[in-house]
């Protein structure tokens, strides 16, 4: 008799408790994972941290007599300047948005340099290290370049360009946002594309065209200045002012 008593246990398991084991054990290997990555250590900093401004320091690249075109990759998470010039020079400054848990570790960041130039053969290649670390981030780009060479600008966010003085061609492709400061006195010839006129702005006067290309209208918008020897062509950017003085 003790024996079927014996074989009729039954055994109950509690649903909740086994959740909520199974919870811990969840919770405690994320944070192992976390930690192992150093992402806990990235955490305390950010809750632990204030946001320090600085200016940067004026870079300076001298631009040989050989380089024949600048070609520059904006920076895609800061409004940049570049300013046209009759300089063999590159300058460049800005500003930065440091975020450390003390002032004497945010300034080390002021040490490296924020600026890439390479060269091949003649041409110089020009970029901005934005965003390759967590904890700063770069604003209000100031680019100088020489008047002398040609210049292609490729990608980045806003951008105000301003054209003191030019002897050579200008492309500006896929900037998101463009401002253009230009002398009336100067010779040259401004190119843009779009999809409706009122993406063309500023006190110039736009003289606008209308195109049917692969079943869709495109407008150019074209400024002349003097006898439009050299040529600024903007392409794949959504706005474009122009702002005559």
């Amino acid at each position: 008799m003790r024996a079927k008593k014996e074989q009729n246990i039954v055994i109950k398991y509690d649903i909740i408790s086994i959740l909520i084991v199974m919870l811990i054990l969840a919770v405690n290997l994320g944070i192992y994972g976390l930690m192992e990555f150093g992402i806990m250590e990235r955490i305390k900093t950010e809750i632990s941290s204030q946001t320090f401004n600085y200016e940067l320091p004026l870079e300076e690249y001298v631009v040989e007599e050989n380089i024949e075109k600048i070609i520059i990759d904006g920076p895609r998470y800061s409004d940049f300047t570049i300013r046209t010039n009759k300089t063999n020079k590159v300058n460049a400054s800005g500003f930065i948005n440091v975020t450390s848990d003390s002032e004497e570790n945010a300034k080390k960041v002021l040490d490296e340099s924020f600026i890439n130039i390479k060269k091949c053969g003649n041409i110089m290649y020009l970029s901005f290290k934005d965003k390759v670390n967590y904890n700063y981030n770069i604003c209000d780009m100031n680019i100088i370049i020489p008047d002398d060479k040609e210049v292609e600008i490729c990608g980045g966010n806003d951008l105000e360009f301003i054209v003191d003085s030019i002897s050579k061609n200008v492309l500006i492709d896929n900037v998101h946002g463009l401002k253009m400061r230009i002398k009336k006195d100067l010779d040259v010839k401004i190119k843009a594309n779009g999809y409706h006129e009122d993406e063309f702005s500023g006190n110039a006067k736009w003289k606008t065209t209308q195109t049917l290309e692969k079943d869709s209208t495109k407008v150019i918008g074209e400024l002349i200045y003097g006898d439009g020897t050299n040529i600024i062509s903007i392409i794949n950017s959504n706005d474009v002012a122009v702002d005559e003085i």
